[in-house]
């Protein structure tokens, strides 16, 4: 299985850190980012691909491209550039040709949010059980937020509204991993602004039709601000 890991974006919100060091690249317990996503990876995945834009060149000399995890096993490292940041979807479209070429399922994880192993173990699971379907990874959030709440039915994703009125009890977003397969390519990429095309925006268009089904994060740590990396 492929994992892709979307690291192209500049980090604004991180401060000056982010100016002189790529945000996937900044350090949470003694770790990169990074690599504490490459160390969650579940076995079945063997090969990365990294999207990387600003700063990417310091990602590459960092990491490599052969990545040693804890257990000893190896994972081989592709690198492609996202010349224009242009949105997750856009990004995701940069290594259409590779993952094409490979037709496996794969993994899409953000380069700066914290996953957990079995989590991400849990999706390829669920995936091996349903494989005519995708899945998303979700979180319950213990306060009230207004946009993008996801919208589940049986168990599956159905889609992402906007709740200003408190109308919807759960507080469940979306974590940004997902699975998908090469069907993704099919769809037209979903603008979220007039210069950014959204992922989840793209695959939620085929919910009807295509199974969303959604695995409940355990762990999922967001890092917006330099404060999110204290421990």
């Amino acid at each position: 299985m492929l994992a892709i890991i979307l690291s192209a974006g500049k980090g604004k919100r991180m401060g000056e850190s982010s100016n002189h060091t790529p945000k996937p690249l900044l350090k949470y317990n003694d770790k990169t980012l990074l690599e504490h996503k490459l160390d969650s990876l579940p076995d079945s995945v063997t090969e990365v691909i990294i999207t990387i834009g600003h700063l990417g060149r310091m990602i590459a000399a960092s990491i490599g491209y052969q990545y040693k995890k804890p257990d000893g096993t190896s994972l081989a490292i592709t690198y492609i550039e996202q010349n224009e940041l242009l949105g997750t979807a856009h990004s995701l479209w940069q290594a259409k040709d590779f993952i094409q070429q490979n037709n496996q399922p794969f993994l899409v994880l953000m380069g700066d949010d914290l996953y957990s192993k079995e989590d991400l173990l849990q999706m390829t699971e669920v995936y091996k059980n349903n494989p005519d379907s995708w899945v998303a990874l979700v979180n319950t959030q213990p306060e009230h937020f207004i946009y993008g709440k996801c919208i589940i039915e049986d168990g599956l994703l159905k889609g992402f509204v906007n709740d200003h009125d408190h109308n919807i009890p759960e507080n469940i977003i979306y974590t940004g991993a997902c699975l998908l397969t090469t069907e993704i390519f099919n769809l037209p990429m979903a603008k979220v602004n007039s210069t950014e095309y959204g992922l989840p925006q793209t695959f939620i268009q085929t919910a009807e039709t295509h199974p969303i089904y959604i695995v409940q994060a355990t762990f999922w740590r967001r890092i917006t601000s330099p404060e999110d990396l204290g421990s």
